[in-house]
C-alpha cells in the first residue's frame, strides 16, 4: 500500500495546506503593502530635514555710505544736447550708432544729450530720467557730480602698482 498522503501530501491539495498558504500569501502582501507606503510617505515628509537656523543678522550700513541720489532738474539741463546729425559732424571717430540704455538706433532727428566727463552720448528722452534717479553714466559708470565717490578705483590706485598675489 502506497501511503502517500499526509498533512502536506499532494493527494489532498484543497485541503488545509492550501489555505494556509493562500493566508500566509496574503499577509506577507498586506506587510509588504503597509510597509511600503509607510516608507513612501515617511520619506517624502521626514527627508533629512536639518535643524533650521536663525539666520545671522544684517550688520548695520556704515555711517560713510549714504543712498545714490540722482542730478537736479539744473544740473541736467546744463548739460550739452545736440542732434545726432550734428553728433556724427563732431565726434567721427566716438560716436555710437545706437542708444545704450534703449538699444534704439540714431537717427538724424534724435536728440541727444551729452555726458561731460566720459563724452557719451545718449537719446534725451531716455538718459534724463536715468540721470534723476543715478548720478552716474550708464555705460562707464563715471559720476558727472563732484563727489569723493566720483573718482573710478583705477585712476586711485593705479593697476601697475597694485601688488600681485
Amino acid at each position: 500500500m502506497n501511503n502517500t498522503g499526509g498533512f502536506l501530501g499532494s493527494d489532498n491539495i484543497g485541503g488545509f495546506g492550501y489555505g494556509i498558504g493562500v493566508s500566509v500569501g496574503i499577509l506577507l502582501l498586506i506587510t509588504t503593502i503597509t510597509l511600503a507606503s509607510y516608507y513612501c510617505t515617511r520619506s517624502n515628509t521626514t527627508t533629512f530635514v536639518l535643524p533650521q537656523r536663525n539666520p545671522p543678522p544684517a550688520p548695520p550700513p556704515p555711517d560713510d555710505l549714504t543712498p545714490e541720489v540722482g542730478l537736479d532738474e539744473a544740473t541736467l539741463t546744463s548739460y550739452p544736447k545736440l542732434l545726432y546729425s550734428e553728433a556724427k559732424a563732431s565726434h567721427k571717430d566716438s560716436t555710437a550708432s545706437c542708444c545704450s540704455i534703449c538699444l534704439a538706433d540714431y537717427k538724424n532727428s534724435d536728440m541727444l544729450r551729452v555726458l561731460p566727463d566720459c563724452g557719451h552720448l545718449f537719446h534725451q528722452k531716455c538718459v534724463d530720467p536715468w540721470l534723476r534717479l543715478h548720478p552716474t553714466c550708464p555705460v562707464c559708470r563715471t559720476s558727472p557730480m563732484p563727489t569723493p565717490l566720483s573718482t573710478p578705483l583705477a585712476e586711485v590706485i593705479p593697476l601697475a602698482t597694485r601688488p600681485i598675489g
